[in-house]
């Protein structure tokens, strides 16, 4: 079972996260499941079905990785009717100017009968966004807002 390492923040219109994790990618993943615990119970989903993910950009730091994860995995969520409850990211390395993540993500297809949906999430956003080292507890922490 995945130790919950990300909690709710109050935001006036939308819904937000902070998220932990002692290395950047362990950070990446608290993201992703505190995502998807907003849509929907993550104890109920099934890691059945595995998804390779890669993605990146040239000239882009860690908050804009972080929003294309995210917006990637909105994307599989709402193009192909999953829902996901485990997430590995296996590394986020620079190469040739490039910052790559590479993932595997564990779901399953929705099943109305057994998943109920909270909320709709439209994407993350820019606003308040941050990922940061934090020296106190030897790791990295961040924060995202999500239009809903």
């Amino acid at each position: 079972m995945m130790i919950k390492k990300y909690k709710y923040i109050d935001h006036i219109s939308d819904t937000g996260i902070k998220f932990y994790g002692s290395t950047v990618a362990e950070l990446f993943e608290s993201a992703a499941g505190g995502m998807f615990s907003i849509i929907c119970d993550l104890r109920i989903v099934k890691p059945v079905e595995k998804k390779n993910i890669e993605i990146g950009g040239r000239n882009i730091d860690y908050e804009e990785l972080l929003i294309l994860w995210l917006e990637k995995l909105l994307y599989l969520y709402e193009v192909e009717n999953m829902l996901f409850s485990k997430f590995k990211v296996a590394k986020i390395k620079k190469m040739s100017g490039k910052l790559i993540l590479e993932a595997e993500i564990y779901g399953e297809k929705i099943d109305l009968s057994r998943h109920d949906i909270k909320a709709a999430i439209k994407a993350p956003t820019y606003h308040e966004l941050e990922i940061k080292e934090d020296e106190i507890k030897s790791g990295w922490k961040g924060k995202v807002v999500f239009d809903v």
